[in-house]
């Protein structure tokens, strides 16, 4: 081979492996901050811990710059100085969290909070308040206790659960019999079971009683809407007897605020009927005598006949005298017209009588 030849195929090779370590240097080196224009934000953290210079920023799990610098707050805190790029919008709303790989390497993330549109810009002297994960290793050390603990109720169970074992081969080898009886009730439920699902199966096979079914299935609503009217029915009488009750308590609410009075009327109305009930036993007493008025006139058929007699008496005296009075009436009438007939010539020139 020609030694110009070999020259130039070495001369490529250590250039194209110049071009290539530039490429790599440019792509995951500093240099992308020396062709990429970024601006500075500020964020204060607790706590950073793993985050030095060069430490990625991610927003939406996109890098979008890197820590520029890290310093202690006066107040114990700690200030981290990231370089984002220009072409990344930074608002208030989000908040970065230092999170930590099981390899240690850390890693600041942007996680967007209550959005509220309009979304505001973060300002030049703005700080982000930001927040730690929980270090991987320091949750396994935290349920290191728990885990002990499960373990020490695992270790429980398996004995309880041992112990279960042995009660149940003692029972299984000691007390045979008792398990045979379970076993033959169990036989015999069984058997219950399937006579029972034999019955339904007579009951529903029979084209009538499925016919049946069916026709009290479709009327269960029409019998629940007459239930429902029932119901109603019901509450209405009882409103209306709710009604009367109230209407019947205005009639004795009166009755009671005058209950008193009422009693005291009521208590000398009784008194005044003793007296007259008194006084109607002695007339039935002074009847029931004998000697009496009333009682001869009671018991005597004679006084009766003697009162008869006399009231026929008056009654033939009441008739013969009533000619006598129409006579006296029409001579009364008449002197009342010629009152000159009492007098001498009347006298003189008497006529004839009225009759």
């Amino acid at each position: 081979m020609n030694e110009r030849v070999m020259q130039f195929r070495v001369g490529v090779m250590v250039l194209a492996t110049a071009i290539i370590a530039g490429i790599l240097i440019v792509l995951f080196g500093d240099l992308p901050s020396l062709v990429q224009a970024t601006y500075p934000v500020q964020m204060k953290f607790d706590n950073a811990r793993g985050v030095a210079e060069g430490t990625p920023v991610l927003k939406n799990g996109i890098l979008v710059g890197r820590v520029a610098s890290v310093s202690l707050d006066e107040l114990g805190g700690v200030n981290v100085v990231a370089a984002i790029d220009s072409y990344v919008p930074i608002y208030r709303d989000e908040n970065p969290r230092i999170k930590t790989t099981l390899l240690g390497d850390a890693e600041i993330s942007l996680v967007p909070g209550r959005i509220v549109p309009p979304r505001v810009r973060l300002g030049t002297d703005e700080v982000l308040a930001g927040g730690v994960s929980r270090d991987p290793f320091e949750v396994f050390s935290d349920l290191e206790p728990k885990l002990g603990m499960a373990l020490d109720s695992l270790v429980d169970a398996s004995a309880t659960v041992s112990r279960l074992a042995d009660n149940i081969d003692n029972i299984m080898v000691e007390d045979g019999r008792r398990v045979g009886e379970m076993i033959d009730k169990t036989e015999q439920a069984l058997d219950g079971f399937s006579t029972a699902m034999t019955n339904v199966n007579d009951i529903m096979g029979d084209p009538q009683a499925r016919a049946n079914l069916k026709q009290s299935i479709n009327a269960l609503p029409s019998v629940l809407d007459d239930l429902r009217s029932t119901v109603s029915g019901i509450g209405a009488t009882i409103e209306s007897a709710d009604r009367n009750l109230r209407n019947l308590e205005g009639v004795t609410k009166p009755l009671g605020d005058q209950g008193e009075a009422m009693v005291s009327r009521l208590t000398g109305t009784i008194g005044r009927l003793d007296d007259v009930l008194s006084q109607v036993a002695g007339f039935a007493r002074a009847l029931n005598e004998s000697d009496g008025t009333l009682g001869r006139l009671v018991r005597d058929p004679g006084v009766y006949e003697d009162l008869s007699v006399a009231a026929t008496n008056v009654k033939r005296l009441t008739q013969e005298l009533r000619p006598i009075v129409n006579d006296v009436r029409v001579f009364t009438d008449k002197i009342a017209r010629h009152p000159e007939q009492l007098g001498i010539r009347g006298a003189l020139d008497r006529g004839p009588g009225v009759k």
